[in-house]
């Protein structure tokens, strides 16, 4: 993104940062969290769900969706609701 701004990584990390207020990895966090919300129904493997948005392991993904949700994608997926998506995705736009 940076080379097609003409700037260097860090100067588009800091003005990303600096117009959003989250740093340009966790927005991206962000939203692959909210592809997973928006999968979670339909998933049955919570691993091939996390390896296809791009978390490293089922344990990346399980760690990264706790700290953003506050519980683990399985026990939300046993309680899963399209109220309880839409509760959940406003988290990630606020």
């Amino acid at each position: 993104i940076s080379r097609s701004v003409h700037c260097s990584a860090f100067h588009l990390a800091r003005i990303f940062q600096r117009q959003t207020g989250l740093p340009l990895h966790r927005y991206a966090n962000r939203l692959r969290l909210r592809a997973a919300l928006e999968r979670l129904g339909e998933s049955r493997d919570l691993t091939t769900l996390a390896l296809d948005l791009g978390f490293s392991s089922h344990s990346h993904f399980t760690t990264a969706f706790r700290l953003e949700f506050g519980e683990a994608p399985a026990a939300m997926r046993r309680d899963f609701t399209s109220a309880r998506q839409r509760e959940m995705s406003k988290i990630l736009k606020a």
